[in-house]
């Protein structure tokens, strides 16, 4: 056997190692395992921060020329809610500093003046987007949450395609975009703590099968967009379809967890988009083909009938988009009853000693999460008492109580009260203390 000698530097290294592997099974042996680094910083975040501008299916000769225009009219938000310099600066006035492949990043996104602690609803990452669909160019602007990525509001408009690139090389039009962002900026409603304004677990994802740009078309992203606005709007809680990438910045930036929010609905869209025709479309028109997956799982769900959208352009360029049926509204409406937080799991299926709920992770039970039958005062004493064991998904084809199909439930094996527990029987959480003498008399 070939064998290969340690140099010096190996010699460090492996001093290095063994040290550290010393170091760790000293703090385990102690019972005080080292605290993150992260978790011992202050961990503040800006009230706002303007990221810089997200071009999706845009000309890269165009977008040069309008590099000036895009900055100034970055500019108007920057002073309406980010007058406080960079994100550099401020995460270096902090324990934590800026890691080194993140500083140009961090010098760009401008912050506010007054920071907060890091909490739902603390902070809002503002992000301006044009983007191309079928004829026209859409200006778009997003508030997202910078803890959560939710969509917390949304406004557009949109412009003639040949309109807008003639405007683009016309100097004496170049303050046409800031004056369409300031229009923008006003629009812009946040309100509320951030967290869900439907009291449900449900959280929209919208993703794309297939990545579409094109010149004659332009680009899926758009349509999103549109809808993840159509939809924020009647308040259901969107995660925004795009930004992750920012967001994880800004977290890796200031030392924050990651905490994002998970979409527990995904919808993935096959957009067809219109083509560009010699005259204005109006209204433009789209077809979509529509898959659900349950994102905990990441089960399948029926798929949504191909749906055409109906484009109409208002007067002020909003693209307001409206389907030919309501399925997709329907479903979505559906879900978010099923997973509404007010209502406790209800026994939907009985198996010998496991019972099926019709609510699972979403709701947000965990495995061994202890249960017991509830819907108005506990007699801990003589109650059906169980534990989650389980969760399954729509292959199981089982209908609540309530008249919903379980698209995502949980499993509880029945430790006490075997043969008690029927269907319609509400569970709610075990709040026994333990230890405590058997049997448990309550808290």
């Amino acid at each position: 056997m070939k064998q290969i000698p340690l140099t010096t530097a190996g010699l460090c290294a492996f001093f290095l190692l063994f040290s550290g592997a010393l170091s760790a099974k000293a703090q385990t042996a102690s019972g005080t395992p080292a605290t993150p680094a992260a978790k011992t910083l202050p961990q503040n975040v800006p009230s706002a921060l303007v990221s810089e501008w997200r071009l999706i299916g845009v000309d890269p000769d165009m977008a040069r020329q309008m590099r000036e225009r895009l900055n100034q009219s970055r500019n108007i938000l920057i002073k309406k809610w980010a007058d406080g310099g960079s994100l550099e600066a401020f995460a270096n006035n902090t324990p934590r500093k800026v890691p080194p492949l993140l500083k140009p990043f961090a010098a760009k996104l401008a912050v506010s003046v007054d920071s907060k602690p890091a909490a739902i609803g603390a902070s809002l990452v503002y992000e301006p987007v044009l983007c191309r669909l079928g004829d026209r160019y859409v200006i778009h602007l997003g508030a997202a949450d910078t803890v959560l990525g939710t969509l917390r509001s949304a406004a557009h408009t949109s412009i003639d395609s040949k309109q807008f690139e003639a405007d683009a090389r016309d100097p004496n039009r170049a303050k046409n975009i800031e004056e369409i962002m300031t229009g923008l900026a006003a629009r812009i409603n946040v309100t509320g703590d951030g967290k869900t304004q439907d009291n449900s677990a449900l959280h929209i994802g919208m993703a794309l099968a297939k990545e579409q740009t094109r010149r004659d078309e332009g680009s899926a992203f758009c349509a999103l967009a549109l809808l993840g606005q159509n939809l924020a709007e009647q308040k259901f809680t969107v995660v925004r379809p795009w930004g992750s990438e920012t967001l994880g910045k800004i977290r890796n930036s200031l030392g924050l967890p990651s905490t994002l929010r998970r979409p527990t609905r995904t919808l993935v869209f096959l957009w067809d988009l219109p083509r560009t025709t010699a005259k204005p479309q109006n209204p433009m028109k789209l077809k979509a083909t529509i898959n659900i997956a349950e994102s905990v799982l990441g089960q399948p769900l029926p798929k949504i009938p191909e749906t055409l959208w109906s484009g109409q352009i208002a007067g002020d360029g909003q693209i307001i988009l409206t389907p030919a049926n309501t399925s997709m509204l329907d479903f979505l409406t559906r879900e978010r009853t099923a997973l509404s937080l007010a209502e406790a799991p209800q026994v939907a299926k009985i198996n010998r000693a496991w019972v099926y709920l019709d609510k699972g992770r979403a709701y947000g039970l965990e495995m061994d999460d202890r249960l017991v039958i509830g819907g108005g005062p506990v007699d801990y004493s003589a109650a059906v008492k169980g534990h989650v064991v389980g969760f399954f998904g729509p292959e199981k084809k089982i209908t609540s109580p309530r008249g919903f199909p379980v698209n995502e439930g949980a499993i509880v094996y029945i430790r006490k009260g075997q043969g008690e527990a029927k269907v319609g029987q509400t569970f709610v959480y075990d709040e026994t203390v333990f230890p405590t003498n058997y049997p448990a008399a309550g808290k």
